[in-house]
């Protein structure tokens, strides 16, 4: 009996490492060029849309990640941003350039100095506007211009009614206008509308010529609320009085 027992354990333990051999054999061909250390990733990040562009704010803790990498998957084009070397309890803010006008797929990376180790990718998408977001702005309609000769102010009255960007149904944020004064200084004027809906009906500009003067004016427009960029229409000019 005793015989057997002893034939049983050295069974079990001849099974039990042909068994370790064949797991060991598993990971083998993952380990033929040495183990593969992670750098560690972003602690967490933001990102924000803007004039084909986008802004990236990012925390990272780990000091082995000396560069954040970004890719579009639509390009080959890849941002490199040095991380701080000696901060990383604050945020950092990177600016993504030269994005194409809609969404974006991106994915980053953040890799050790000499570019041989990486952290696992992180993948986002971002929507930028351009040139055919902007190709849709318009300006406000000018209803009349008038001179006060007794106060001197030259008063601009606007429509009653705000302008509406049709892509997204965004009212304008307000205008801009420019001018050269009597005293032969350029003005710039900006009014934002505290009420989209109902906003300023007349502008005063002050030191305005009485005569001969022109002024150019613009709207502002804002696609999000979370854009890192305010969008221009092209300016209109008028001569007035």
């Amino acid at each position: 009996m005793k015989k057997i027992l002893n034939a049983f354990i050295i069974l079990i333990s001849f099974v039990w490492l042909v068994g370790c051999d064949s797991n060991n054999a598993i990971f083998d061909k993952y380990m033929v060029n040495g183990e593969d250390f992670l750098i560690g990733n972003l602690d967490s990040f933001k990102y924000y849309g803007g004039d084909q562009r986008a802004k990236l704010v990012v925390w990272a803790r780990d000091f082995r990640a000396t560069n954040l990498k970004v890719s579009r998957a639509d390009t080959n084009i890849i941002y490199n941003f040095l991380l701080s070397p000696t901060n990383r309890k604050d945020s950092m803010v990177y600016y993504i350039n030269s994005l194409k006008e809609g969404t974006n797929v991106l994915a980053m990376k953040t890799w050790n100095a000499d570019s041989t180790v990486h952290s696992i990718p992180m993948g986002f998408t971002v929507t930028s506007w351009g040139n055919r977001y902007k190709s849709f702005l318009k300006n406000r309609m000018v209803m009349r211009n008038n001179f006060n000769l007794f106060t001197g102010v030259f008063t601009i009255t606007w429509s009653t009614s705000n302008v509406i960007e049709p892509t997204f149904g965004k009212y304008a944020l307000g205008h801009e206008i420019k001018y050269t004064n009597t005293e032969g200084v350029e003005v710039l004027v900006r009014d934002l509308y505290t009420n989209l809906v109902a906003p300023t009906i007349t502008t005063p500009l002050l030191k305005y010529p009485t005569s001969g003067g022109s002024y150019s004016y613009r709207m502002l427009y804002l696609p999000a609320t979370t854009s890192i960029d305010t969008f221009r229409t092209a300016y209109t000019t008028i001569t007035a009085p």
